[in-house]
């Protein structure tokens, strides 16, 4: 737009300016709670149920366990619809309830049957606090944090994933074998606590109606616009998406408006997102799978740890750095297969080179989860935060399911390296798709879209940046349309022979 100038970066960014925010350390606290419960509920489920049974029936039943984390994407929406309070209680009611009832179960020595449908409905009814930590530093932080918000959640996931399998074992000698079940659960209470205390008052209100269900923070901004003057649709630049034939489509609903039933699924962008998330995972499974194999036991649950420690590295890194120095997913993908062809080319020498090349390949960890999370939430239409994170974390799971198995036969087929050398092949597969997800349009707009988040205390943060006009679109269509430079000002298209606008509203 003439004469309006381009914003000046924030003086400070990063995490010095994430930690003066209002709330940080609530948000904090709660993100690391969400964490936790991830990071022991397997092994505290082994542990209870290996205490009284075999080995081989209490990793049957963590197996049978891990099904429920299908319901993942089903919790997602029914967050993004009814809403975090209305959700979270019940679900973390049920929870207990399953984890309590299979304690009793164990501890009476009673059967197996009666261990695997509470150890099934636990996981079902996870609380999916993990997933509202991502969506809460999306809707708290401001824009120029976001990055750095989700990069410490990153982190606080990996430390979870190394202090919690070691607290359930401190736990299991010391207290009880039920105790670490016991803290996993309270760990989730205490982040269902923390995490909506932290969005107090501040949660995106949900409209009545069917054809309103979840509308979120976001909505006047992806609000689709009125008929014109002419009869002619104006689409939402957030919500909706054209393809290559000309046709448009709205991002999660479907005809007359309602939700399609698919939900964020329907954007292309999101699934080929989805792709990279789970080929991602899958090199890092085969990774860690293949490290015992080469190294040893007690040598490969190390090298496991480097992995961990050059992720967190990685991530906090990434969190530090400015928007233009930040690597593109395509980017980070490839840094990752040639980082696994370097483990596989130091993999017979000393180990002092082979800690170095695990540490190499985890420096590029940490910043892939930091891009795919950030990814999904600038694809995710409006009002569907929760569901999209959900998918993505759905598909990681997927990816490390594949990524093991795979690792495992390229271990007995051929040798332990070559489960490396498949893990840089399947990071490199996922560089296409990742091309594919950062050159769709909906990807590139999210930067601007967020310039115009609301503040939590209400206030308006508009950049001056204008908005890019749809292929295809008359140039009268767009005169004198100001809805992303000043607060959902909106100009209808019709115009006088001049050219100039004749009428104004206000809308959002």
């Amino acid at each position: 737009m003439d004469g309006v100038m381009a914003p000046r970066p924030p003086a400070r960014y990063g995490y010095r300016s994430l930690g003066v925010e209002s709330g940080f350390r609530v948000r904090l606290a709660g993100a690391a709670a969400s964490k936790l419960q991830a990071g022991m509920f397997s092994f505290a489920l082994l542990y209870a149920v290996s205490a009284g049974r075999s080995y081989g029936v209490a990793a049957l039943v963590v197996a049978v366990a891990a099904l429920g984390g299908i319901a993942a994407p089903l919790r997602g929406r029914l967050l993004d619809r009814f809403g975090d309070k209305r959700v979270l209680w019940p679900i973390l009611a049920v929870h207990v309830v399953s984890v309590a009832a299979l304690s009793v179960n164990e501890g009476l020595h009673g059967p197996v049957l009666a261990t695997f449908g509470p150890a099934l409905v636990a996981n079902v009814s996870m609380p999916p606090v993990g997933v509202l930590s991502r969506v809460m530093w999306r809707r708290m932080s401001q824009p120029e944090n976001l990055r750095s918000a989700l990069a410490l959640d990153a982190v606080l996931t990996d430390l979870a994933f190394v202090l919690g399998p070691a607290l359930v074992g401190l736990l299991t000698e010391t207290v009880s074998p039920m105790a670490g079940l016991v803290v996993s659960s309270g760990s989730s209470a205490l982040a269902t606590v923390l995490l909506l205390r932290a969005q107090a008052g501040r949660e995106p209100a949900r409209r009545g109606g069917r054809n309103q269900v979840g509308d979120t923070h976001r909505q006047p901004l992806a609000e689709s616009r009125r008929e014109s003057a002419g009869g002619a649709r104006r689409e939402s630049v957030a919500g909706t998406r054209r393809e290559s034939g000309g046709t448009t489509q709205e991002s999660g609903r479907g005809a007359g408006g309602g939700r399609h039933w698919a939900g964020p699924l329907v954007l292309g962008p999101l699934r080929w997102l989805l792709l990279v998330a789970c080929l991602f995972s899958a090199a890092l499974h085969a990774v860690q799978i293949a490290l015992p194999a080469v190294a040893g036991r007690s040598a490969g649950a190390a090298l496991v740890s480097i992995l961990s420690v050059g992720s967190i590295v990685g991530g906090l890194v990434v969190g530090v750095l400015r928007s233009r120095w930040v690597p593109r997913l395509p980017v980070l993908l490839l840094g990752l297969a040639l980082a696994c062809v370097t483990l596989v080319l130091v993999g017979r020498l000393p180990l002092g080179l082979l800690v170095a090349g695990c540490l190499l390949v985890g420096l590029f960890i940490g910043p892939t989860f930091v891009s795919l999370y950030n990814g999904a939430g600038d694809l995710a239409p409006s009002g569907t935060d929760a569901e999209t994170q959900s998918w993505t974390g759905a598909a990681i799971q997927l990816g490390a399911a594949i990524g093991a198995a795979a690792g495992a036969a390229a271990i007995e087929g051929w040798a332990p390296l070559a489960a490396v050398g498949l893990a840089a092949v399947l990071a490199l597969s996922g560089v296409g798709a990742g091309l594919r997800v950062t050159r769709s349009p909906r990807h590139r707009s999210r930067p601007e879209d967020r310039r115009h988040r609301s503040r939590p205390d209400g206030s308006s943060r508009s950049a001056p940046t204008a908005e890019p006009a749809e292929a295809g679109r008359p140039p009268s269509a767009e005169a004198g349309r100001l809805s992303t430079v000043t607060n959902n000002l909106d100009v209808p298209p019709g115009v006088d022979p001049g050219g100039r606008g004749v009428s104004a509203r206000i809308e959002g």
